[in-house]
């Protein structure tokens, strides 16, 4: 007997059928709500967390008279930006600001390709509003940074300064693990989203220490046991920094800024968990909420299929890889075979050497690049190099050599990449999925793990 299983690829659904007595469990996907909500009961779900905050005094006190900025994660990010920009612009307004400036926390990533849309529509929602608002998006290149001091882990903490002008910092946020800083949290929307290049380089070299900048662990976790994460404690930092802090006529200040967030667990049709105010208290609620939805404790097993989820996570082999350190580098073991379904089909306007495997070409040159130039030598001397050279995107290229030649994995792909443009890289094209099951079933050596939304969740191994 077989079992008919349906995982994302790309924005449709596929199916796989895998042998029950080759099956490890169920399949392992995020707990969803059946409940689909509408946009106004969304808004809803919103509004009543905004007035009704965590340790805090509400919005409309907090900006009367102040001059504000609103931070909201960039099209990168699946997510329900649009809304929450809604609901957020007239919640602020309520409260007369002097000014409302919104940030969109693009990081390092391309303006143009992760923030043209969204800037489009915060466009169109304060024009329905009828509330002038001023629009800022990051330029990691740029000189328009304040250096404002060193992190605790010794980074130099060059924050926007059209930032730290502001007088309140709202943050409009989703949550959900994140590949190295735990989960996706508030401190993100600061650093890396409105940070410098030179800062977001320094804090992502932590990621090379893969077993502690890894998901699931955080500060605002309560088990002590996953609470140590350099990474995210860099990012924490920096924003932390952020809030002593504001430019007035081109001095710092160092003042008590007011802060505000709304965070959420969502999909595109439910709000599972949300929660509004002190940015510290509410991401300590986060971490339980999250860990209740999309936390497993599972046996390893030797083989394991995984799919990334939707766009953008299975847009490139450079996103899919954060399903790798959340979901599968947990969930197989040593000397085992995964097989990712992702099609990798890239965005719109990409040149055909980077479609598919990378984001840009300079995430290209750095993190696949270097993984052909580097897969064949010894890990020691691999991963030292990235040390010595380290860049941003050179983190990608170290967590995936080290499942490789550390764990010993080997992954196979079923995309619609070319067998020729994946297979310098380490991977290895699969062309029916179902056949790829049925050969290692017959092996009788082991069984299959089947991962969904691989990019969503958490796998904690339990041997």
């Amino acid at each position: 007997m077989e079992k008919e299983l349906k995982l994302t690829y790309g924005n449709e659904k596929i199916s796989i059928s895998v042998p029950e007595n080759f099956l490890a469990g169920d399949l392992v996907k995020p707990i969803k709500s059946s409940i689909n909500m509408t946009e106004d009961e969304m808004k809803e779900k919103m509004v009543h967390a905004i007035k009704n905050p965590v340790d805090s005094p509400g919005i409309e006190k907090l900006v009367t008279d102040k001059k504000v900025g609103l931070a909201i994660s960039d099209e990168f990010r699946s997510g329900l930006q649009e809304l929450i920009v809604a609901v957020m612009i007239e919640e602020i307004f309520k409260g007369n600001p002097k000014s409302l400036d919104i940030f969109i926390a693009n990081g390092t990533h391309a303006p143009k390709v992760y923030c043209g849309n969204l800037a489009r529509k915060i466009k169109e929602i304060s024009k329905d509003l009828d509330h002038e608002v001023n629009i800022i998006l990051n330029e990691c290149d740029s000189e328009n940074y304040v250096n404002l001091g060193k992190t605790t882990l010794g980074t130099e903490a060059e924050v926007s300064k059209e930032w730290t002008k502001t007088e309140v910092r709202i943050y409009g946020h989703e949550s959900k693990y994140h590949y190295m800083n735990g989960y996706s949290v508030v401190d993100k929307q600061v650093c890396p989203g409105l940070c410098s290049r030179d800062t977001i380089a320094s804090t992502h070299k932590h990621a090379l220490k893969h077993n502690l900048s890894a998901a699931g662990r955080i500060i605002y976790h309560k088990d002590a046991s996953r609470k140590e994460n350099p990474f995210a404690q860099d990012n924490r930092d920096v924003r932390k920094l952020s809030e002593r802090f504001i430019l007035r006529n081109g001095k710092l200040t160092e003042e008590n800024v007011p802060v505000f967030l709304l965070d959420m667990f969502s999909t595109k049709s439910t709000i599972e968990w949300i929660a509004a105010g002190n940015p510290d208290k509410v991401s300590a609620q986060m971490t339980e909420a999250v860990d209740k939805i999309a936390s497993f404790v599972l046996p390893r097993t030797k083989y394991v299929v995984i799919s990334p989820g939707g766009p953008p996570a299975c847009n490139a082999i450079y996103g899919v890889q954060n399903s790798f350190d959340m979901a599968l580098k947990y969930a197989i073991k040593e000397c085992g075979e995964a097989l990712i379904l992702a099609p990798c089909t890239g965005n719109p306007g990409q040149s055909e050497e980077v479609k598919g495997l990378a984001t840009n070409e300079k995430s290209k040159a750095l993190f696949w690049d270097n993984l052909v130039r580097l897969r064949k030598k010894p890990l020691a001397e691999a991963t030292n190099w990235i040390d010595k050279n380290f860049e941003l995107y050179l983190w990608k290229t170290d967590r995936v050599l080290k499942l490789m030649l550390e764990q010993k994995i080997k992954l196979y792909l079923y995309s619609e990449l070319p067998a020729e443009k994946i297979e310098p890289g380490g991977f290895i094209q699969v062309t029916d999925p179902h056949r790829w099951i049925i050969e290692r079933a017959k092996r009788g050596d082991g069984k299959i793990r089947v991962i969904d939304e691989g990019n969503k969740l958490l796998v904690i191994p339990s041997n």
